[in-house]
Order: C-alpha cells, then sequence, then structure tokens
C-alpha cells in the first residue's frame, strides 16, 4: 500500500526557499516545480525551468533553492508498506529532472489526491492508495511515451487530445481529417497517421462517433425532428444518417427515442 505522509497543491513560499536534506526527508517525495528553480543532484545547483518533476528515491539528498522571487510547487511525501520495486516496474527513474508532454493530468491527479487527503471514512485509506496508485501509472504512461517518441511527436500529443475532446463532446464537428490538419498545419495523411497512433482509432470514427452520440442526446432531451436532428449533426442526407446511427446505436432514430 501507498501511504500519504503530506502533499501539497500549488503550495507558494513567499520570496523564495533554500531546502538543504543531505539525508533525504525519511520518506519518497514527488515534486513539481512551477517556477525556474536551481536543483542539487550531481553535486552542483544547476538551473531548470518550471514544469519540471523530480522522484526522490528515500534516502536520496533533497537539494533545491529558489532565491529570486516566490516558489510554486505540488509536492507528495509517502513510503510503501509492500512492493519497494513498484516505481522500477513502471520504469519511472529516480533522482532524475523529468519533463512529460503533458504536466495538467498528473498535477490534476495530485489535486484530487490533496482532496481526498483531507477527507475521512472507513475507505479512506484505500482511496488515497489507489489514487496515488493511478497518479503514478498515468506519470509512467507519460513519461515511455516521451521516451519512445520524438520531440516532434510529442509536441503534438496535447493539441491533438483537445481535438479529440471537443469532437467527442461536439464542440467540434469537422467535415473530415483534412480540416483538423490545418488547424494543426500539417499534412491530412500525418494527422491521421497521429491520430490513429495516439488513440488506436482513425479520426474519422470519432468524427462519426461525436455526431451520433449528440444525436442520441437531442433525440432523448428535445423535441426536434430525425430530419431536424440529422441536419444538425451535419448529415444533408436522412438515409446516410438513419444508417450510421443504427450502425453505433443498434437501433434506428426513431425506436432509439421511443
Amino acid at each position: 500500500m501507498i501511504e500519504i505522509h503530506h502533499l501539497g497543491y500549488q503550495f507558494v513560499n513567499m520570496g523564495g526557499i533554500d531546502v538543504d536534506r543531505k539525508e533525504g526527508s525519511g520518506d519518497y517525495l514527488l515534486i513539481y516545480f512551477r517556477c525556474p528553480v536551481e536543483v542539487n543532484l550531481t553535486g552542483e545547483y544547476e538551473k531548470i525551468p518550471e514544469n519540471t518533476f523530480v522522484l526522490y528515491k528515500k534516502g536520496h539528498p533533497q537539494i533545491y533553492r529558489k532565491t529570486d522571487g516566490h516558489f510554486i510547487n505540488d509536492w507528495v511525501h509517502f513510503d510503501f508498506s509492500e512492493e519497494e520495486d513498484f516505481f522500477e516496474k513502471l520504469k519511472i527513474p529516480f533522482n532524475t529532472l523529468i519533463r512529460l508532454p503533458q504536466s495538467k493530468p498528473v498535477t490534476d491527479m495530485i489535486s484530487d489526491l490533496y482532496i481526498e487527503y483531507f477527507n475521512v471514512g472507513e475507505s479512506h485509506q484505500k482511496i488515497m492508495d489507489q489514487k496515488a496508485r493511478a497518479l503514478f501509472h498515468k506519470f509512467s504512461d507519460l513519461y515511455q511515451f516521451a521516451q519512445k517518441n520524438s520531440p516532434k511527436k510529442v509536441k503534438y500529443l496535447e493539441e491533438m487530445i483537445e481535438i479529440r475532446k471537443k469532437i467527442q463532446n461536439f464542440e467540434c464537428h469537422p467535415e473530415g481529417a483534412e480540416e483538423l490538419a490545418r488547424q494543426m498545419h500539417i499534412s491530412t495523411s500525418y494527422f491521421q497517421h497521429l491520430y490513429k497512433e495516439f488513440f488506436g482509432i482513425p479520426v474519422n470514427y470519432d468524427i462519426i462517433n461525436g455526431r451520433i452520440e449528440h444525436a442520441a442526446h437531442l433525440l432523448n432531451g428535445t423535441e426536434h425532428s430525425i430530419t431536424e436532428i440529422a441536419a444538425i449533426c451535419g448529415y444533408e442526407s436522412l438515409e446516410h444518417f438513419s444508417r450510421q446511427f443504427k450502425k453505433i446505436k443498434g437501433c434506428s432514430p426513431m425506436k432509439y427515442r421511443n
């Protein structure tokens, strides 16, 4: 079980900080530097940019400072009651500067863990353990993605995720991959290749699924006719709409509404 000792989220040290724990803090520490800072991992201070993580191993010196302004960070002090090779299995390196292709998914999970930390209940410790494990698994996924892909590919990940969210929520209803590729200033073929590689499905499938899910929402919650709904969802042909709706939902739009 992962036992959380203490944690902070968007914690601000007014006027800076100078930490010099030569024998560590007595536990593991995941720290996220939200501002530029100086870190000493090898015997000398090194200036590092904002949005950098370090996972300190238990017993390793924790030495970092910021002397030119406020110090802002997220941090999680924790320990294991078992599974000492947890991070080796996840292939997350200790005592190493790490920059992820996306920091927000991890910091959002730290925020969620922070909220639960101050809660109570019979399942509180189990919830904390599961949330912490999910956080580190997500961290591992993002780190491995960065390790296995070129910087050129990595830089497109966040934008692709935002595009996929908007398609699925019908905030964006493109005609096809060509329109989305133009938004990202890359070729259609490269966009389609990246989308399939990142998410495991073709972009056109997501576009169709987003339209059909929006149509299902309108069928359930509005008085629009099926013809009107088909048009709202980007279909010029009612027959085409009905065919795609049945393929995804397993029944016709009329039957679904009834």
